[in-house]
């Protein structure tokens, strides 16, 4: 068995690193190219920003083209998959023009090989105690092998979106400061996402990538619209709807945002009171599972103990 896991171990470990080596070069590659075909400005060539000024390009890098011609190979309408995968991805957080094509790989090839390797742990001819210690690796590896992709996304999501919605507040509120003392969106934006960067990268993540695409692309509603699509979020896409209308009617930013601000406040503390209306039912199994027994025990410890002392219910006779 370690004959066979270690060289395989090593294998995919070797290969990790070159994906990794070679991904960074080619991101370094296309980050120059886009400097000298735009005119951004150079802040947006801060680190922070960095990335999400070559996802923007949407252009794959040469492991990812690969990795679609050994899916079309299989048969798998890459196209119409990765239409349907880019949107969950964006929900993650994941905005690499690659990401669809690695999660088809692993979910039609790469995870079928993890299971098959975890299921050589159950051929396992040990008879030590070591064998249930194969059982458990063969078991999670099996179903890492099969779920591995799906369960990554979706646990992605949800903590992102959790995240989001806690810097929500304090983002609004930002906001609202910045247009009150006179700036405009975009240079509100720029404000927001250097005073919540190190505090929330979540949000500071999508407000700069929206920051990048009000000023790369023609479309400023679009560029609105994609914050909501990326974020999956109710209030973001209010937020949303909210910065369309001021951009296409000239109304007040500084008022709409404060509605929007004291109307997301009453519906978190709307929320909060739900959690806390649901706390007593949440507490009924820990109590009944826990206390309950340790109380049975201390009530009726002490009387057992005194039949067990006198020979019975009724004595020695």
């Amino acid at each position: 068995m370690e004959s066979i896991l270690v060289p395989v171990l090593i294998a995919i470990v070797v290969f990790s690193a070159y994906l990794g080596i070679d991904a960074y070069f080619s991101k370094q590659q296309r980050l120059q190219q886009l400097k000298k075909t735009t005119s951004v400005a150079e802040e947006y060539y801060s680190p922070e920003g960095e990335e999400e000024l070559v996802e923007l390009t949407d252009e794959l890098s040469s492991e990812a083209r690969f990795v679609e011609g050994l899916l079309r190979g299989m048969g798998i309408n890459v196209d119409a998959a990765k239409k349907q995968l880019r949107p969950k991805m964006q929900h993650a957080g994941i905005n690499s023009p690659d990401a669809p094509a690695f999660y088809l790989i692993y979910k039609n090839c790469v995870g079928y090989l993890v299971s098959l390797l975890g299921l050589t742990f159950f051929l396992s001819e040990d008879q030590t105690s070591m064998i249930y210690v194969y059982y458990i690796v063969g078991l999670l590896m099996t179903i890492f092998g099969v779920f591995g992709a799906q369960l990554y996304v979706k646990n992605k999501t949800d903590n992102r979106q959790k995240k989001l919605l806690r810097a929500f507040p304090d983002t609004l509120d930002l906001m609202v400061v910045c247009v009150e003392s006179g700036l405009a969106l975009d240079a509100a934006l720029a404000r927001v996402t250097n005073e919540l960067g190190r505090v929330f990268p979540e949000i500071n993540e999508e407000l700069g990538r929206t920051r990048l695409e009000l000023t790369l692309l023609n479309d400023r509603t679009k560029a609105l619209l994609n914050l909501g699509e990326r974020t999956n979020i109710v209030a973001f896409r209010s937020l949303v709807a909210a910065l369309i209308q001021t951009e296409r009617f000239g109304t007040s930013l500084s008022d709409t945002l404060r509605v929007l601000s004291d109307d997301y406040r009453h519906t978190r503390l709307m929320i909060a009171e739900n959690k806390a209306g649901r706390l007593p039912a949440l507490m009924t199994i820990p109590l009944v599972c826990f206390l309950l027994p340790a109380l049975f025990i201390i009530i009726m410890a002490p009387a057992a103990l005194k039949i067990q002392a006198q020979g019975g219910f009724f004595g020695n006779n």
